[in-house]
């Protein structure tokens, strides 16, 4: 249970919490912008100090299959002592820019920490493919967010080699699936050779080293900073932690180490001579993950943290000597101008003492000067690489150009360098610099501090002995002695022919071939897309006239049906105003009936009233008078005559017929 909330703290700290920050950093005030990279700089701290405590980190799965396709992060045995220098470089580093950098650059410098420390901890090659490229991104914009010319094409550069590289692991991560059918980063199965040339363009493999001599001094100069302490890095925890043992990746270290150094000493640029170097010091830590003895993957990853320090201090220093005086050129510096122009100039090294103190540090550090971290890793690596032939002899002669080299950079940039001050560096990049340079020094005084963090728990308790420090001093010597020789030259600079160089000699044949090969298969791609469109254009000709065909005769048949419809709808009308007259005249000849028998009604009313009134009246009347009279009369059917009737007996006689005759009719 501690493991697993001890990774929670990283991934919830270390690589979400930063990108949580960046809305304020963009859009918020100056004091909210100092106050969240000031609250960014103490987590990253804290967490650098919580890695050297904690025992163990554990694993987490954030959500989905543990195998296929999982946000999931775990631990690695590589994985903590490279986050240390992440966590630790990066709190130094956002100190450093607090004031110089802007919103954006800061933002993304965020992104960039928080993908680099989401590669260390990935649990399978789809995270890391995720963080892998968004560290690409972010460091590329870096570069770009300076908006000059130079910047831009130098981004853009920058940009299409990680891309490349990207693609090319993201082939090998499919083939590897299909053999295997997980995502668990292990070591590949299968497509060995994209994942050597992928992770190659990271780690500035030879030839594909290029961008980093363009793109690191194209940036602003604290972005330079973030730059020189991730991207590289990364590249060689990838092949440290992926990649099996391989002699090409040892010799390729070698190789890098040698030409790295070679380039910077014959360059006068000094961000330019420091990227240089950082080819030459990530030579010494892929010789030492390709050689991957348990020795030699210790001083290799010890080695990624301590350059991570003292080549953040350098570009440190260089950035503050630029943002002073404006210039980071070596000849501008010892160029001697008119007197009165000399006059207003101060030495580097008087006006900004701290910034040139840095700058001393970092170059002991960096040539593997006893009581300095570099002496330490380097230490490592040279017993690791004993008797390992040329590449151990490539490493001995890269160590005497670095001495050579800084020996350059420190005496013509600060001890001689002269400059009219123009800004004085802020706050925080001192303390950034005293900072930085403090660590280099702790880490090489009392390297047991980092013990607990080195993968196979190689000693350096012992490495201060008198054997150690002399072949050492040995090498520096060397490289001083180096110097002096070539001080003249050095300074007056040496410029070499055009073809001298690897984009000359190989990209520039190699783009034009495959310039020539793209407008070729162009070309046919091309004439296939037109007779293709010739033939579709034809067919769809054919069908077009079918489909007017069709549409004419549907168009005949729907004004056909239309005209039919109109007669049968004029047809309708007629027979309609038809039954409208038939229903008017039988409802006129309905009413006149209705009104004649109505009429009808009211007369036979009429009629039975008078009958009725005439008949209570014959009754009263035979009731009455002739009562007595007609008891006398005595009735004999046979004497029945007509004499016996009388009128009165006639009308009677005659409506009784007349109602039997109405009764009988309607009755029925």
């Amino acid at each position: 249970m501690c493991g697993v909330i001890s990774i929670e703290i990283f991934v919830m700290v270390g690589i979400i919490l930063p990108l949580t920050l960046i809305p304020g950093v963009l859009f918020g005030p100056k004091w909210l912008r100092y106050l969240l990279i000031l609250g960014a700089v103490g987590v990253l701290f804290y967490l650098a100090y919580f890695d050297l405590t904690v025992r163990e980190l554990g694993a987490i799965v954030l959500f989905g299959d543990a195998v296929l396709a999982p946000i999931s992060f775990s631990t690695h045995d590589y994985s903590r002592i490279v986050v240390f220098g992440f966590t630790l470089v990066g709190s130094l580093v956002l100190l450093y820019g607090l004031q110089l950098s802007r919103p954006s650059e800061q933002a993304v410098a965020l992104v960039a920490l928080s993908s680099a420390i989401g590669i260390v901890f990935s649990n399978n090659f789809i995270v890391l493919f995720i963080f892998w490229e968004m560290l690409t991104l972010a460091t590329a914009g870096l570069i770009l967010l300076r908006k000059t010319p130079e910047a831009i094409m130098a981004g853009l550069y920058f940009l299409s080699f990680h891309l490349a590289g990207g693609l090319i692991v993201l082939l090998g991560i499919l083939l590897h699936y299909q053999e295997t059918g997980s995502f668990i980063l292990t070591e590949p199965s299968a497509g060995l050779i994209f994942f050597i040339i992928g992770f190659g363009f990271k780690a500035a493999f030879l030839p594909f080293h290029l961008w980093v001599a363009r793109g690191y001094p194209s940036a602003n100069f604290p972005s330079s900073v973030i730059l020189a302490g991730l991207t590289t890095k990364i590249g060689v925890y990838a092949i440290a932690r992926i990649l099996p043992p391989s002699e090409i990746i040892l010799f390729m270290g070698a190789a890098m180490a040698v030409m790295g150094v070679t380039m910077a000493m014959l360059q006068h640029n000094m961000r330019r001579l420091l990227s240089y170097h950082i080819i030459s010091q990530v030579g010494y830590m892929v010789a030492g993950v390709g050689l991957a003895t348990q020795l030699a993957v210790d001083g290799a990853l010890l080695h990624v943290v301590n350059h991570m320090l003292y080549k953040a201090l350098l570009f440190m220093s260089v950035g503050a000597v630029l943002y002073a005086t404006q210039t980071e050129d070596l000849h501008d510096l010892t160029h001697e101008d008119s007197e009165e122009e000399e006059k207003q100039k101060k030495s580097i090294w008087k006006a900004m003492p701290l910034v040139t103190i840095g700058a001393i540090v970092g170059a002991l550090a960096i040539s593997g000067f006893p009581l300095f971290n570099g002496y330490v890793s380097k230490y490592l690596l040279k017993y690791a690489m004993y008797g390992m032939g040329p590449a151990e002899i490539m490493l001995m002669i890269a160590s005497i150009g670095t001495a050579a080299s800084f020996c350059k950079l420190i005496g013509f940039g600060f001890i001689n360098g002269r400059a009219r001050i123009i800004n004085k560096p802020p706050l925080s990049s001192h303390l950034a610099i005293a900072g930085t340079a403090a660590f280099c020094i702790i880490l090489g005084v009392y390297p047991q501090m980092i013990s607990p963090l080195i993968p196979y728990a190689s000693s350096v308790v012992g490495i201060y002995s008198v054997d150690g420090i002399w072949g050492a001093l040995r090498l520096i010597i060397a490289g001083l002695l180096l110097f002096l020789n070539l001080a003249a030259i050095l300074k007056r600079g040496i410029h070499l022919p055009p073809w001298v160089s690897v984009e000359y000699l190989i990209f520039n044949p190699l783009g034009k071939v495959l310039f020539n090969r793209f407008c070729q298969y162009g070309t046919a791609l091309d004439t296939s897309v037109d007779d293709f469109y010739m033939k579709t254009g034809k067919n769809m000709y054919q069908f077009c006239q079918y489909i007017t065909t069709i549409d004419k005769s549907i168009d005949r048949a729907l004004e056909k049906s239309a005209e039919t419809g109109r007669e049968l709808a004029e047809r309708s009308r007629y027979l309609d105003e038809a039954i409208d007259e038939g229903y008017s005249r039988t409802g006129n000849a309905a009413r006149n009936f209705a009104s004649r028998s109505k009429d009808f009604d009211q007369s036979l009313d009429e009629s039975y009233e008078q009958t009725g009134e005439a008949m209570r009246r014959l009754a009263q009347g035979a009731r009455g008078g002739d009562y007595e009279r007609k008891r006398r009369i005595r009735f004999n059917p046979v004497e029945w005559t007509t004499k016996n009737l009388n009128f009165d007996a006639l009308i009677l006689f005659l409506l009784l017929g007349a109602l039997l005759v109405i009764i009988f009719y309607f009755g029925l």
